[in-house]
């Protein structure tokens, strides 16, 4: 049996992974034999794609959420251009090659599903923030990877973990303007939408519910008696009861009536569950007869939670609703918009100046 360990250092510098010199050679070679007589020897041959593969399958067997983006997203920007490599060839060069490339590829756009090419936009990496979002998704895909690496270095499929360990995600690419609607535009949406989209659209923005929790939920999630919706399956692994209000009870109870207990109680026009992607064409278009700023369905999440807190509720009560933990994403993102002594009181005592059309500046009194 013969499988390769590395290359000599004759023509570049050892590296301790993919070059070696002869004592670390030697080295890897021990460990190797050691692996055989144990039956526990990692495989060199592990390619990138056998690795992500039986990293989702595992997580997938215990209950991983976003297991669709999960793939989605190493289909996209993974196996393409690292799929065939053997992780125990990957470098911290070839990974810092190929994260970088995410920044500068064109944007991948909704696409016909058997259309022969796939649409693109170019980025402008020029703007800021199309910089930090492109850096934001390359970090979200580096982490997916590492994720899945170390999964095949926990479990003894390879036999170093440096090459990723040392490569760090770009920095301050989370920091991007939460975008929400008032309860004015929110009133414009759902004017402007119809039908099935129109029942999504309220109940995301009466529930704060993320979409994959609102195209899970069935007719016994809604509880009459107690005017609540019960979320079984979140992002968190935490289940929830949200309180309705008298129009979000009213919606669920229209939608449930008459129906079995398991069926779904979001369906599209045809009676069938929601599923990704299915929205976005008409959703777009109820946003451009709004005339409303461009935003997705889950920024409706954040118009449900900045609404409650312009209204007075606690943090920690907005945190339970959206399932949150802790505060700490509620902080982050609503914070601002609280009652707040410092923002009253700069209010109160900083200058306040009046600016005519011309002239000079005169103080308020």
């Amino acid at each position: 049996m013969q499988v390769r360990l590395g290359r000599a250092d004759d023509a570049a510098t050892a590296d301790g992974t993919a070059i070696l010199t002869h004592e670390q050679a030697k080295d890897a070679a021990r460990a190797w034999v050691k692996g055989l007589r144990s039956g526990s020897a990692p495989s060199p041959a592990l390619t990138v794609n056998e690795a992500v593969d039986r990293y989702l399958e595992a997580r997938t067997a215990e209950g991983m959420k976003a297991v669709y983006d999960a793939k989605s997203r190493a289909r996209v920007h993974i196996k393409p251009r690292l799929g065939s490599a053997r992780v125990s060839d990957l470098t911290l060069d070839k990974l810092r090659r190929w994260r970088d490339a995410m920044v500068h590829a064109p944007k991948r756009l909704r696409t016909a599903k058997f259309a022969t090419t796939v649409n693109t936009r170019e980025v402008d990496v020029s703007d800021p923030e199309a910089l930090r979002r492109r850096r934001d998704t390359a970090n979200r895909t580096l982490t997916l990877l590492k994720a899945a690496l170390n999964w095949a270095y926990q479990h003894q499929l390879v036999e170093n973990d440096r090459a990723w360990r040392l490569l760090k995600p770009f920095r301050d690419t989370g920091s991007a303007r939460v975008r929400f609607l008032d309860a004015t535009e929110q009133q414009r949406l759902l004017d402007t939408s119809d039908g099935s989209l129109r029942d999504l659209v309220a109940a995301a923005l009466m529930t704060g519910a993320r979409f994959g929790e609102l195209s899970r939920l069935t007719v016994r999630d809604f509880d009459r008696a107690n005017g609540t919706i019960f979320v079984e399956k979140s992002k968190n692994g935490r289940a929830r009861h949200i309180p309705l209000t008298v129009g979000g009870a009213g919606l669920f109870d229209r939608l449930s009536a008459g129906r079995l207990p398991k069926s779904a109680l979001l369906t599209r026009e045809n009676g069938e569950a929601w599923k990704p992607a299915q929205y976005q064409r008409n959703f777009k278009e109820a946003l451009a007869i709004a005339k409303l700023e461009s935003i997705t369905l889950h920024e409706l999440r954040h118009s449900y939670a900045s609404s409650m807190v312009r209204n007075g509720a606690p943090l920690i009560v907005v945190a339970e609703a959206l399932g949150h933990s802790g505060t700490r994403m509620v902080e982050k993102h609503y914070a601002h918009l609280a009652a707040s002594y410092v923002a009253d009181t700069i209010r109160r005592t900083a200058p306040d100046l009046l600016l005519p059309s011309n002239g000079p500046i005169p103080m308020a009194p």
